[in-house]
């Protein structure tokens, strides 16, 4: 298949997804705004916290609003978007069998798993994102001039691939474990480390979340570009770290395909 036709195939399945959520709409409504609202609780920690001090290793309350947005603006685009190809997708496709009855379709398995499926779930989140990203920018002193915007777009694009590549290394776990849910734990509750800021850890801990896992580019980097802190320019390698990082999950994904061996369901 070329590129139109996948690009057929999605609209196709865009539809699809359209006619569920029109049918079942209160579901939809109510999964979008439960989203959106379990969005906002790490707003409210930070706003109780506040009440008793003024920063945090110099970062204020709006500041760190800023962080947490960038954080879940990411997020939001991967569980709207890119959630397809999540560990528990390929482990029930697996489970099932019909991770098989895919990979003999004319059809590069990743992408029809990727393309699939748009959870509407994740418009809560990606709103929720938008939102806190946007208030703790005008509140943080931080100008929405057109280069601004632009620079953000491509930050929060390198965020994602970043953190789209992780998932996708524990995805491709399943090709020999089937059940990567505990792996998959692991991931989310790293993510709890940039809740904060980075340089509120010791060194060691900065430098596992900067050239192990590179979660710091996913907010702490960016969010100290626009804000002035720290060595800013860090934040030009997001980007760059994304799009090595999909390469290398990627590239992982084909090599764990290749020794997948089906599980006869």
């Amino acid at each position: 298949m070329d590129f139109k036709d996948y690009l057929s195939l999605w609209n196709q399945l865009i539809k699809m997804n359209i006619s569920k959520w029109m049918e079942y709409r209160a579901d939809f409504l109510i999964g979008i705004a439960a989203m959106f609202a379990s969005n906002l609780t790490s707003i409210i920690f930070f706003w109780v916290l506040f009440q008793n001090i003024v920063q945090i290793n110099g970062w204020t309350f709006w500041q760190l609003v800023f962080l947490s947005g960038l954080s879940a603006l990411t997020v939001g685009v991967w569980h709207a978007f890119l959630v397809g190809v999540s560990s528990w997708r390929v482990e029930r496709e697996i489970r099932k069998g019909s991770f098989d009855r895919i990979l003999v379709q004319p059809v590069n398995s990743f992408v029809y798993l990727l393309i699939s499926t748009v959870d509407d779930d994740g418009f809560g989140d990606l709103i929720a994102g938008l939102l806190i990203t946007y208030l703790g920018a005008i509140n943080s002193g931080i100008l929405l001039t057109p280069l601004n915007i632009i620079l953000l777009s491509l930050f929060v694009f390198g965020s994602i691939l970043i953190f789209f590549s992780l998932t996708i290394l524990v995805s491709s776990l399943c090709f020999w474990v089937v059940r990567s849910g505990a792996i998959g734990e692991i991931v989310w509750s790293l993510m709890r480390f940039i809740d904060l800021p980075l340089d509120v850890y010791s060194p060691a801990i900065t430098f596992i979340l900067t050239f192990i896992l590179p979660l710091g580019f996913i907010n702490f980097y960016p969010a100290q570009f626009f804000l002035g802190k720290g060595i800013a320019q860090l934040a030009y390698f997001t980007p760059i770290v994304g799009v090595i990082s999909f390469i290398v999950a990627y590239n992982f994904w084909k090599f764990g395909l290749k020794n997948y061996g089906s599980t006869g369901s």
